[in-house]
């Protein structure tokens, strides 16, 4: 009941978005991943309650598709590839806030998949591409593979946020794993992103069962080199990510970035609803009093002892989500060789930090995969504001 007087507040919500910035926390993240920031900006500058994200980024979205029909019209390859893969991004944000497989949504998904599709089909040397990964129940998981042409290489399996889906990151245009010789392999595992929209809903015990799918895929390639897999995952990632590492030791080295660690009251009590109505979604629970009760056994502190491999965790020093106690008190636990960083001042998504973070922490995992990290390792970094 407390959940639905949050939920009934509409109006809290739409004055926030007519006084703030409500997307500029997530702006320097949509431009990692890819988004231009003419197009955030023209986009998030429409937007004025939160009933308009839907028809603004599908409004974006059509623009950038447009073009690339035309682009592809006239023979030019690159340009239509590059405007296929910005329109697959722009329906992402659409897609996201209906918390529900609408025939709207399935509509909207449906556009995302066939632009990401194109972009591939045209993109240059056909190095990154869409894969189906066996999974339960004679479901697949699905998942974008970015490989390393001519070699084989160790390769980053990359989970998604509660918010954020398998096309988000890396980016082809700008994958810093890739350009340090590692291949990705991104997934929407159960809950997330398209897999939601086949209804393959989230458990409290079945994203590592897909990590352990997916690594079975990996190993399976000529292309990868399966004993050096890390995983890295930010946001709710920061949870599925090292239960994944927890129950399989084939991965080597974990990264758990904007941690959402220990208790999840935090984030499905006291935050926005909009977060706990979308897990509810993606978990197809709909009894209140059972959400509370699966959440309530969310924590990886159970699982710390379980995992063996180098594991960094990252966090801002005032992140929204999760106390930075969870973090320490989770980086205590671990035994494995470790690193805690934390970001100054910032919050769950790093803010300006964020573009800094990406390449140190490809850097760490390229370390971390080739062996750099002895047993007892034991840092943390408190990087300084700027």
């Amino acid at each position: 009941m407390i959940d639905h007087a949050r939920r009934g507040q509409k109006w809290i919500t739409e004055e926030f978005y007519k006084v703030l910035d409500i997307f500029g926390f997530r702006a320097v993240m949509f431009v990692e991943w890819g988004f231009r920031p003419a197009d955030v900006k023209r986009t998030t500058e429409r937007i004025k309650i939160p009933g308009q994200v839907v028809k603004e980024w599908v409004r974006t979205a059509r623009q950038e598709e447009a073009l690339a029909q035309e682009a592809e019209a006239a023979g030019h390859r690159e340009s239509a590839a590059e405007f296929y893969y910005r329109a697959a991004l722009y329906y992402g944000p659409a897609c996201g806030v209906i918390h529900a497989n609408t025939p709207r949504k399935l509509e909207l998904y449906g556009r995302l998949v066939h632009c990401y599709t194109r972009f591939t089909e045209l993109f240059e040397e056909g190095w990154v591409r869409r894969v189906e990964i066996p999974f339960e129940n004679g479901k697949t998981i699905p998942g974008i593979l970015q490989t390393i042409p001519g070699r084989q290489a160790p390769c980053v399996l990359v989970v998604p946020g509660m918010d954020t889906i398998k096309e988000y990151m890396p980016s082809p245009y700008h994958n810093h794993f890739r350009r340090r010789g590692m291949a990705t392999l991104t997934i929407d595992g159960p809950g997330q992103g398209e897999s939601n929209i086949r209804e393959n809903w989230v458990t409290l015990d079945n994203f590592e069962r897909s990590g352990r799918a997916a690594i079975d895929y990996l190993q399976a390639l000529p292309e990868i080199d399966g004993d050096r897999i890390g995983a890295y995952g930010w946001s709710m990632g920061s949870y599925w990510a090292p239960r994944i590492a927890a129950f399989d030791p084939r991965v080597k080295a974990l990264v758990g970035a904007m941690g959402v660690y220990g208790q999840k009251d935090t984030l499905f009590k006291h935050s926005k609803p909009a977060y706990r109505a979308n897990y509810m979604y993606m978990s197809n629970t709909r009894d209140e009093e059972a959400f509370d009760a699966m959440t309530d056994q969310m924590s990886l502190e159970p699982l710390a002892e379980a995992i063996r491999c180098p594991t960094l965790l990252a966090m801002g020093e005032f992140d929204e989500l999760c106390p930075l106690e969870d973090a320490e008190a989770l980086f205590d636990q671990l035994t494995c060789p470790k690193e805690l960083w934390v970001y100054e001042n910032e919050t769950h998504t790093f803010g300006n930090r964020l573009p800094d973070f990406y390449l140190h922490v490809a850097d760490w995992m390229r370390d971390a995969l080739d062996g750099r990290f002895a047993a007892g390792h034991a840092r943390r970094v408190d990087h300084a504001a700027r």
